[in-house]
């Protein structure tokens, strides 16, 4: 698929720099951000898809259905949060029915914003 992917493990999804993911997404690949709606309004990335994780949780790939994506067409998929911990469990939950097309945001928004990468502030 793409080379800058890595895939360490079987057991934790697969990791791009967020310079990576910022490059994915201006190729049309959808990013869902699994934070909590606060953190969303609080500040985003443009084009990103919220989807908390604990809707994810509850329902699976459905709750991303739910926002307009069809994950199990999509090539890959990326999964963002504030630092990467809460969209690496997101992709581990979904990984059953989705597998290796998840991919995890290294550092989410923190290291997104000390990029200087493209960011909407409040709302």
């Amino acid at each position: 698929m793409f080379g800058f992917l890595r895939n360490p493990t079987p057991t934790k999804p697969r990791t791009v720099s967020v310079d990576s993911a910022h490059e994915l997404m201006q190729q049309g690949v959808p990013m869902v951000d699994v934070r909590e709606p606060a953190e969303v309004a609080e500040a985003a990335v443009p084009g990103a898809i919220h989807v908390p994780l604990s809707e994810i949780e509850r329902d699976g790939p459905a709750a991303i259905a739910r926002r307009g994506l069809d994950a199990s067409k999509a090539e890959t998929v990326l999964m963002f949060c504030r630092s990467g911990n809460r969209s690496g469990i997101a992709a581990r939950l979904l990984a059953p029915q989705l597998g290796e097309r998840l991919v995890n945001v290294e550092g989410g928004i923190l290291a997104w914003a000390a990029r200087g990468l493209p960011i909407r502030r409040g709302g």
